[in-house]
Order: C-alpha cells, then structure tokens, then sequence
C-alpha cells in the first residue's frame, strides 16, 4: 500500500523504517570512520573550523557577542554600532558570471570550441542563476570557501532532452574533503551534508527512515530550533576501484543507509534478467514475456545513423593544390558502429576560496582577517554611545526646593525670592570621547588596508583625488588591489565548465538546440552534440575527446555590462572606429550591435535605417510625385533595366547582334545613363520651374 504524501510530511501512520543489511552495516562502519577522520582534521583548522564559521557569520550579520582577550565570543551583549564586515563584504560583490573560454588544442579544433563555448554561454544562466551566484558571493568572503556541486539530473527532462546539467552551492559547514589534499583535483573521496526531508528521501531512494528532530550535526547555528520533518544526510563520493564515482549516503542521527552505488552517474539500462534485452519503460520483456528487470551499467552503444566531420585535404596533407585549402565533410563512422560511452571520472565538487592559502585547500575568510578590528570599533564606539548618553544638563537646588516639571524638556520652576532663584544652577556635563573616536578610526583604516578597500572604491569621497579621471583611477587602483578574488572566481568557474562539459558528454544523447546572434543582429538556430568530440587513436579505437583546456573570459564582466557595452559601443560609433558615422551602412551596423546589447528601441532604429535605404532623398520624391510625366519616365527607366536582366538558357532567346559581351554591356550601361541624365533634367527642371515637354 502507498504511503500517504500527508503522512510523510507529519510522519504519521507510517509503516516500520528500513532495517540495514549486514553488507550495509559492515560499509557503514568504515564510512562512519572516514567521515569522524575528515572531520576531526577539518574543525582542527582554523579556516574550516564550523565554530568559527558560526561566529564569522554572526559577525557578518552583527549579531555576535563581545569577544574575550583569547579571541572567543562571551556572554556579553556588544552593541553592534559599526558592521565593518557586512560593510567590506557587500563593497566586494561581484554579479557577473564568468563565461567559458576553451582553449583549442589543434587548429581543426576551431569550429568545436566556438559551437561548445556559444551552447554553455547560452545556457548558463539557466544551469547558475543569479541567486545562485549572489549566495555564492556572500558565502565566500564570509565563510573563506564555498563549493560548487556539478552534477546531472535525469529527472529534469523535456519532451525534447533527456535530462539536464545542474550547479548548486554548498557551504563551507556543508563540506568535509579528504584531509591534506590541496588541489581539489587530487581528491579521492568527499562528504556532503544535507538536510532533507523524509518525504524526499522516500522518492529519491524509496526507503522510510526516522526523524529524530536533532540536526545540530547540520546546523552551525544551534539556537534555531529543528525540524521535526527532515533528518541530516551524510553522502560520501568517492573514486572506486574502476577509476568512476561511487556513492553512500546514511543517515546521521539513526545510521540508516539509504544509498549505495558503487558507480554513481554512470550510464545504467535497464536489462531483462532473462533474456539480457534492453526494456526502458516497459512492464513485460517483449522478447521472452518475463517481468524481473535488472539496471546494469553501460559501457558501450551503437549508432542509429552515420557521423560526418570536417576535414581539411590541404591541411592534412592529401594534396598541394593551395585550392582545396578549404573544409570539406565526410563519413566519420557509419551506421551500426559500436561506440563506448562516456565515463565521469572526478568527483563532482569544486571549490572556491576567497583568498587561496598556501598549504590548505580552505580559503580565508573576510570575516576572519577583519573580526578582531570589528570587535575592536564597536567597543569604542559602545563607549562613546555611553558616554553621549550620560552626558547632558544637571540642575543643582537648594534641599527643600521643590521643582514641578510641566513638561519633558523644558523645567518650569516657581520661586518666591531672589535667594532662592540663585540657589538653583543649570550645570552642563560633557564628556570626553575624543579618545575613543580616534581609537575607533584607527581600527577602521586598518581594517581597510587590510581589506584592501578605499574612499574612492566604495563611492566615497575621496579629497586625494582632485578630478574625475584622478578618482577613477584611483577606483581602478582599489580594484586592482582585489583582482586575485575575481582571477580565483573565474579559477572555479573554469573549473565548473569542464565538469559541466563532461557530464553533457556522459548523459547528453540528443542534439541540444540553442540560437546564436551574428555580427548582423540576425539570430541562427544553432546544434551542438556530444559525439562531435569522438576521435580515433593511432589504433583506430574510438574515444571521447576531454582534454581541453578550460578558463573563463577576463572580459565577462564587461560584456555583461550592458550600460558600459553601450557606452562603448557608442565612443566607437563617434569617433568613427567602426566606419564613416554618416554612411548608412556604418549606422545600420551600430544599431545592430546596440540591438545585440538590448539597447531599448534599437530595433525600431534599426527597422528605420531599413526603411530609409530604400527611398530617394525626400526632396527627389516630392518632385516625381508631382509630376505625373516624371514618375512615367522613373518607371520606364526601371522597366528597362529589369528587361536587360540576363541568365538565358543556351539557344533561347532572340539571336545575337554579333557584337560581344563587354559591347553590349557597355551598350546598355550607355542607355540607362542617357536615361537617367534626362530623369535628373527633368526633376531640376521642375526644382527651378521649368516645364517638361
């Protein structure tokens, strides 16, 4: 009987949790020991350490406490009158996304880097979002490194694509590598902490476990209170003994197992026990009638049709004719040929520090350069807030004087005599906080030398810059001064697009669409497929193609900048880069590339230019349009020139005059300047009051 979809969200009336297998059980004991191993060396360092994560999150949020002389947060409230952290941090954000740049290997590889580099830029901002890449921003200058999980969901299908690519972020608590690995390259296995609910457990892995309600092993804030629904899930990834990815996942409360694949995102076909016969959907094998199935892995496939390349016979050095230096199609595998598939051979996370430290694979944390600093002003600051408030105007009386306030700030006081009204004084108080406001400024022109953040950089003023070019480059200096965080950003985004990339290779069957935009503005429906990258060796054995080099483009973040791309695009139209600025081709081709920008109503600009190229100057139109006789004799002239078009077929036609092509060209080119010339008399004729007879 179904489990109710209600009864999984409560957790009532559910029938009894998976029970382990000894098998399990014996696997799950070793894991348990890796994972307490790689998490005893993770929180033994300081940059990866979950409680100061928590604390540098607090910081960020100024809700941590007053910290001790040893550096550690107290019971003390501290009043968080300056959050320089937040404030470093949100002056750092980066919103573009890196785009892919792979670097050919060969020049036949030309057309295969341009299509695959076109097919990732089209669909990265649906595979990372900007929310995504907005997290993932913050994440890494506060917690010092955060990761990207690269990996194929073969439940997110179309009517036209079997699955897709998927990137998400994990945190730096959400993450326990293999201790001592630097290079993230080298890694052999890895822990992945999730908190999932039982419903969704059930439709991942179809087993009911128990929720206990404690998730403080996930959470690096225990003051939130648990869910109730979801339990913490502990997934190790690890390389197996084929060189592939394997997969297990328990549960950390309850210890129960709920995956364990030893060749995780590998081609799997589902196969007849029977008879070995692929049945993907059906309920009975259609070749012996059985219904035990069994999923087993693929390695190999076979082609429903023949693949072609391109290919260069100059070039390859099939001939020396200098004119056949051109590319050419051929049968590259035919119909029936038996391919293998594509195997994922790395694990499919790959991290991305803040500030890359020497000798671990943890970056350092804004938070953690900056905390003592933070502490430091605030402290000050709370001093003076204590001292202002204490400060003020006190009224000294005689002992049996009575005041009668009538209202909260001004004192009215009734006396009878002289000596009384010299009894009572106004005495203003004020106290000193030059100290602490110079020891508070101190801090912060420390904490921005060792951010690396300037006047000019957060938009501030800045009196060292005495012009706008001067406070540009003195922004640009500041910049400059962090440019290792965007290198490093686009470091991991390299990284991301290679996995991305051998995912489509592994999972991707089908040609994926996508639409180019050309130089001219014009969109072209463009196909990229994986077997593009097959190849043969020496030996004639057919392999897939993955050593390409990947890194991302240093000009990404202006071509994402539409205002500075049209700013540009604009300095170039002017100062006539792009072509004479009065030659309408020259417009047309701006237009074009503000249009390309989403530059709003370039389209209409565009359509306009069009419209124009195809008209006389309006003077020359107004003039044949009244005249009658003049418009007869621009369609006579048009009529003319259509007639001695040529493309006859051999021994059609009326016979020829004998005389030869170039004659009769120039014959004809005569007739319709003739033709012209009195058009144009007659349309100055007409401009100066003349008369057409």
């Amino acid at each position: 009987m179904p489990v109710s979809r209600i009864d999984l969200y409560l957790h009532r009336n559910m029938p009894e949790s998976y029970v382990n297998t000894t098998e399990e059980n014996e696997l799950l004991n070793k894991f348990v020991q890796l994972y307490s191993m790689a998490l005893s060396a993770k929180n033994s360092n300081q940059l990866s350490n979950n409680e100061n994560i928590a604390k540098w999150r607090k910081a960020y949020l100024g809700t941590l406490n007053a910290l001790n002389m040893d550096g550690q947060e107290s019971r003390k409230k501290s009043r968080q009158a300056r959050k320089v952290i937040y404030e470093f941090v949100e002056s750092k954000i980066d919103n573009s996304i890196p785009k892919p740049k792979m670097i050919p290997r060969y020049k036949r590889d030309t057309i295969l880097v341009q299509t695959t580099e076109d097919y990732l830029k089209y669909h990265i901002d649906t595979i990372f979002t900007k929310f995504m890449n907005d997290r993932s921003e913050r994440a890494t200058y506060v917690d010092g490194t955060s990761w990207y999980k690269v990996w194929w969901d073969s439940k997110d299908s179309s009517h036209t694509t079997n699955g897709s690519v998927k990137i998400d972020i994990r945190l730096a608590d959400q993450i326990i590598p293999q201790p001592g690995v630097v290079d993230y390259r080298d890694l052999q296995y890895i822990f992945e902490l999730q908190q999932l609910s039982v419903a969704t457990i059930y439709d991942l892995f179809g087993r009911l476990v128990t929720p206990t309600g404690d998730d403080s092993s996930y959470r690096s804030d225990t003051s939130r209170p648990a869910d109730l629904s979801t339990v913490t899930v502990i997934t190790c990834y690890y390389i197996n003994e084929m060189g592939t990815v394997g997969r297990f996942a328990w549960c950390s409360d309850t210890l129960q197992v709920i995956c364990n694949e030893e060749e995780w995102q590998v081609r799997k076909l589902r196969k007849c026990t029977k008879c070995k016969t692929v049945v993907p959907l059906a309920l009975e094998c259609p070749v012996c009638g059985s219904k035990s199935f069994k999923y087993e892995t693929a390695d190999e496939e076979t082609l429903d049709e023949d693949l072609y390349e391109l290919y260069n016979p100059y070039l390859e050095g099939e001939t020396n004719d200098k004119s056949q230096d051109q590319a050419r199609a051929r049968v590259f595998l035919t119909k029936g040929t038996v391919i293998p598939f594509y195997k994922v051979r790395q694990l499919p996370f790959v991290p991305r520090p803040a500030v890359s430290c020497t000798d671990s694979i943890y970056g350092i944390s804004e938070a953690f350069i900056l905390l003592d600093m933070q502490d430091g002003i605030n402290k000050m600051m709370s001093k003076v807030i204590s001292k202002s408030l204490k400060s003020g105007a006190v009224v000294t009386k005689f002992e049996k004087n009575k005041l009668k306030d009538t209202d909260e700030d001004i004192k009215i006081i009734s006396v009878k005599t002289a000596e009384e009204a010299a009894m009572i004084r106004v005495n203003q108080i004020e106290a000193d906080t030059s100290q602490e406001i110079l020891t508070a400024n101190l801090l912060y022109e420390s904490a921005k030398n060792a951010s690396g953040i300037t006047n000019s950089f957060q938009g501030k003023e800045d009196t060292t810059a005495t012009s706008g070019k001067a406070k540009q480059i003195a922004a640009e200096q500041s910049a400059g001064r962090i440019e290792s965080l965007r290198v490093i950003k686009s470091a991991a985004f390299a990284g991301v697009y290679e996995l991305v990339l051998k995912y489509l290779l592994a999972f991707s069957d089908e040609p994926r669409q996508y639409v180019r935009t050309l130089p001219d503005g014009q969109t072209q429906q463009e196909e990229w497929s994986k077997y593009l990258f097959l190849d043969k060796d020496k030996y004639g054995e057919i392999y897939y193609r993955d050593d390409f080099q990947f890194s991302s483009d240093a000009a990404s973040t202006l071509s994402t900048n539409r205002v500075a791309m049209w700013q540009e695009t604009q300095d170039k139209f002017i100062n006539g880069l792009l072509g004479n600025p009065a030659d309408p081709r020259t417009m047309e081709l701006y237009w074009n590339m503000m249009a390309q920008q989403q530059y709003p109503l370039a389209e209409l600009a565009l359509a306009g230019i069009k419209d124009n190229s195809q008209h006389l100057p309006p003077d020359v139109e107004q003039a044949i349009m009244q005249n009658p006789q003049l418009m007869q004799m621009v369609m006579g002239a048009l009529q003319a020139g259509q007639e001695n078009r040529g493309g006859a077929r051999p021994n059609s036609g009326p016979q020829g005059n004998g005389a030869t092509h170039a004659a009769n060209v120039e014959r004809t080119n005569e007739r319709n300047r003739s033709q012209s010339e009195e058009v144009l008399d007659a349309i100055q004729g007409t401009e100066t009051g003349g008369s057409i007879i």
